[in-house]
């Protein structure tokens, strides 16, 4: 009786069959082994097959095998074979990958026109449009793009991301506004349709949005912009205690840390101010708004001294900023330097002749120094502009 030849068996099992090496590249892939993995899926598309392997077309595109698809693509592209508007569509996104934009645009062009229409077609044709800064007309795409399928929050929402980075904040807000009844639970959504609330005034309503933003995740940033917005709405002692949970969570969050400094200096709590401030100072030793802070809490705890070099040293920084213009001439006022004080406060009008608060206290100055006239001078230029 004949057997089979053995070298013909081996022939047969030599090269496992496709869907064992798609699962082998899986095990690759889960082991790190993304090298390996790619390398199964590439000889994978050499095979003939009368429709092209789109699965792993996706994966390719995923790991950012742009050359190999693409060349893989173009033969299905230029046959007629079942699925043309999908093939055009990943065949764009390899071209996308390559930089080749306007060959994108133009093969998604292709994709819508074959149909069926898809939302995906719509968002990344967007993508190209964005990237030649054509914005107007990216945002009509994407209102196609939902007219295909409107209750894709993602897509309002990005939507909504356009607008405000092109300061349209009322349209920007519709948007948001949009994606929070689509996905309630988007904590993202949320924060953003609060900051364009603020970027439009509407305090309450950006404070109402933010706590619900805090209702599905407790985010330090999110709860320090809720704390301020407590805080513009007079709720002092709340927003106090939203940042004071942020710095339990988040020692060195430095607007926090500013910000309840600035509240506790107005409360008349100069000494806890002032920990604040060094903390915060150890993390941006050179902000010269925050060493004016540190030198006006200084200067309410006595130390003028302290004070003056840290003015002197945020004026280095800043040499033409009012506010610490005024704070230094106020403190060398106070310790009675009147020469120094009228140098800072004739630095500040050369920065701002209309500064009343200078000319008054300019007129001051000049009061001690038994100059009745300058001062008089100086006290009727600050009732004009006051």
């Amino acid at each position: 009786m004949s057997h089979p030849l053995a070298s013909n068996t081996r022939n047969r099992l030599s090269k496992p069959p496709i869907s064992w090496r798609q699962l082998l590249a899986w095990g690759h892939l889960l082991v790190g082994h993304n090298d390996e993995a790619i390398g199964i899926w590439v000889e994978l598309l050499k095979l003939d097959s009368p429709k092209p392997r789109l699965d792993i077309v996706r994966r390719l595109i995923k790991a950012k095998v742009f050359a190999e698809v693409k060349e893989y693509l173009e033969i299905y592209d230029q046959k007629n074979v079942e699925g043309r508007a999908e093939i055009k569509y990943w065949l764009a996104q390899t071209y996308l990958g390559l930089g080749l934009i306007q060959e994108a645009k133009e093969l998604l062009e292709q994709a819508i026109a074959f149909g069926p229409e898809k939302a995906e077609y719509w968002d990344r044709l967007t993508d190209c449009l964005l990237e030649q800064g054509e914005w107007q007309l990216a945002v009509e795409t994407l209102d196609k793009s939902l007219k295909v399928n409107p209750k894709r929050g993602d897509t309002v929402f990005r939507l909504g991301m356009i607008y405000a980075y092109h300061e349209e904040y009322a349209e920007a807000l519709r948007c948001f506004s949009g994606a929070c009844q689509l996905r309630p639970r988007n904590p993202q959504y949320w924060e953003m349709k609060a900051e364009m609330h603020l970027r439009l005034e509407q305090i309450e309503e950006a404070s109402r949005a933010f706590s619900r933003a805090l209702w599905y995740s407790a985010d330090p940033e999110t709860m320090a912009r809720a704390a301020y917005c407590q805080v513009q709405l007079n709720h002092i002692e709340k927003g106090i205690r939203y940042y004071e949970r942020v710095l339990k969570h988040e020692p060195d969050h430095y607007d926090s840390l500013s910000n309840l400094a600035a509240i506790y200096q107005n409360k008349n709590r100069s000494n806890e101010a002032l920990h604040l401030l060094e903390r915060a100072q150890a993390i941006h030793p050179h902000d010269p708004i925050l060493l004016n802070n540190l030198a006006y809490t200084l200067v309410h705890l006595g130390r003028t001294r302290r004070a003056l070099e840290y003015y002197q040293a945020a004026l280095s920084l800043a040499p033409s900023h009012p506010l610490i213009l005024y704070n230094m001439s106020v403190c060398l006022a106070g310790k009675g330097e009147w020469d120094h004080a009228i140098e800072a406060i004739q630095n500040l009008l050369e920065v701002n002749p209309e500064h009343s608060d200078a000319w008054a206290l300019l007129g001051n100055v000049y009061d001690e120094l038994n100059e009745p006239e300058l001062a008089i001078d100086c006290f009727n230029r600050a009732l004009k502009l006051a």
